[in-house]
């Protein structure tokens, strides 16, 4: 046996030495252990958090879409999910028709999404605490906020989802919450308490002041999550400190589209959106587009394909995914009269499309007559438009100067503004019987250049202007849950998808001339489709999540 005694000793040196070096710091890598110490460190974690925030909601280059627009957008009654043909990215229109599964992806993506950004903001709250510093409180503030806008909008739309207040170990499976109002609650007393720690928006000029969680924020949060559940004195309270801060007020009529635009980026009206940078420096495929919606405006673009040209001010290229409802932009006109500063820049007739918008032939000076047989605008293709009535929504496209490298938006993702805390106010106060809501009602309908100005304060003004101020935001289908009429207003979602075509491509008449076409709108038949009482009152739960967590008891109807 002796003659093994120097080879094992030799080993056990060996692997000795290699442990040693396995021991070796790496180079330009912080621990965990080091990191979360200075004043410095919680600014970066914060930085991460927002990082974080960003990626969970805009998600970046993931996708040819946001989840969260999709979720909050699609499933309403004032658009259509159109596209090239029926079933042309069906994943959308299964949202808006009701005919999605536990399987679909957008559900399945935003669901995870909220849980990275409640990720980002624990590691932030977990390894900082109160008391240390001004800005590690601070810090530790928003991180909360942003924690809890999660938390409220898993509440709203999936019900009862696990609170995650720490980071998860791997061996960790939260199951359900209490219940919905549980969640909301949580949500808004984290806001609340947060506020204390948290800066001011110093002026309505503060731009800045819009790209971060400010008291603002937090406040407005917090009468969301109070007024969905139901606690409107509440909600009142908190959206209150909003307007009486006074770091916040509507952009005047005439610039009321800016709001959806690169100019309008931390304007006056916003209360909080996650920031966009230009920066030359950072290569379009290693950071721009990754902070960006990417191909959204592709995706809400008119279908570029269709039509002989796009108008020069406008970014061309799109797929045509959403159009307005013929009903919607009716009753639109009808209250807020044709020539509003709203109407106007929301959406377009044909004929403006036609007639008003500026063309590159534009530079011969066409007369009417010219423009009504120019090949080089208008519907140009016999297929039509799939999911159009006639009328083009305008208040989500991109134009030219918010894309500067041609393939990406620039905008910020608005996440809240000003004019939705005031109508959130105004209902409150509707709910309660405080006429103090009325002055707020107005301010949003004399922005908008109504001609329907409130002479009272009632439930029913409150939602209809609700529907037209903030059509495309994210804001009518979980109003339509909230207020018990989703199963009336919903239904026949998916009953009948019309086109739009034109004479000028379907007869060659040398003439456009637009019209509907009904003869095979019927897409849906013998498919179960439109929203079911009892079931879609809450997204499933993905299955990608409860295929790997027992403890999560999946939705009604699921």
């Amino acid at each position: 046996m002796k003659k093994y005694i120097i080879p094992i000793l030799l080993l056990t040196l060996g692997l000795s030495s290699c442990n040693k070096l396995l021991e070796i710091d790496q180079k330009g890598v912080i621990s965990t252990d080091s990191f979360y110490q200075t004043d410095a460190d919680a600014e970066s974690a914060l930085v991460a958090a927002y990082e974080n925030a960003s990626y969970g909601l805009v998600r970046h280059n993931d996708y040819i879409y946001s989840p969260y627009n999709a979720l909050l957008t699609y499933p309403s009654d004032d658009i259509y999910a159109a596209g090239a043909f029926y079933g042309d990215n069906d994943f959308l229109a299964q949202l808006t028709e009701f005919r999605y599964d536990i399987n679909n992806q957008a559900i399945s993506n935003q669901y995870k999404g909220f849980y990275k950004v409640i990720y980002g903001a624990n590691l932030v709250i977990d390894n900082f605490e109160y008391g240390a510093s001004a800005v590690k409180d601070r810090c530790i503030s928003e991180a909360r906020v942003l924690r809890a806008f999660s938390h409220m909008m898993l509440a709203i739309l999936w019900g009862t989802p696990p609170i995650v207040d720490h980071v998860l170990t791997g061996a960790d499976r939260p199951g359900n919450s209490e219940s919905q109002e549980a969640v909301l609650r949580w949500a808004a007393a984290e806001c609340i308490d947060a506020a204390k720690y948290l800066d001011e928006r110093q002026s309505t000029a503060d731009k800045k002041g819009t790209a971060k969680i400010t008291k603002g924020a937090a406040y407005a949060f917090a009468g969301k999550a109070l007024m969905f559940a139901k606690d409107y004195s509440a909600a009142k309270t908190e959206l209150k400190k909003v307007i009486s801060s006074g770091k916040y007020a509507l952009v005047p009529g005439n610039r009321i589209g800016e709001n959806f635009h690169v100019a309008g980026d931390g304007n006056e009206e916003k209360i909080f959106e996650l920031n966009h940078v230009y920066n030359s420096n950072i290569g379009t495929w290693s950071g721009r587009i990754q902070r960006s919606t990417w191909m959204q405006i592709n995706l809400w673009n008119w279908r570029a394909d269709r039509l002989g040209g796009t108008p020069t001010h406008l970014f061309g290229g799109g797929w045509g995914m959403i159009h307005p409802t013929a009903a919607f932009a009716e009753a639109l006109i009808a209250n807020d009269g044709y020539d509003s500063y709203r109407r106007k820049a929301w959406l377009l007739t044909y004929d403006e499309v036609l007639y008003d918008m500026p063309y590159l032939s534009d530079s011969d000076n066409p007369t009417r007559e010219d423009k009504e047989k120019d090949p080089r605008r208008g519907i140009v293709e016999p297929v039509g438009l799939y999911g159009c009535e006639g009328y083009f929504h305008l208040k989500m496209i991109a134009l030219a100067s918010d894309v500067i490298q041609g393939s990406y938006s620039d905008v910020n993702f608005l996440i809240m503004r000003y004019a939705e805390v005031l109508l959130m106010y105004a209902e409150c106060c509707a709910q309660t019987n405080d006429n103090d809501g009325l002055q707020y009602l107005n301010m949003v309908q004399q922005r908008a250049g109504s001609q329907t100005i409130s002479t009272a304060l009632t439930l029913d003004a409150v939602k209809k202007e609700k529907q037209f101020e903030m059509w495309m935001e994210g804001c009518r289908f979980i109003d339509l849950l909230r207020w018990g009429e989703a199963a009336a207003k919903l239904a026949k979602n998916g009953d009948s998808i019309p086109t739009f075509k034109d004479k000028f491509a379907t007869e060659n008449s040398g003439k456009h001339e637009g019209f509907v076409d009904w003869s095979n709108s019927n897409v849906n038949q013998g498919k179960e489709h439109g929203f079911k009482a009892g079931k879609h009152e809450l997204y499933p739960f993905p299955f990608s999540e409860t295929s790997i967590n027992e403890n999560i008891v999946q939705n009604p109807g699921w």
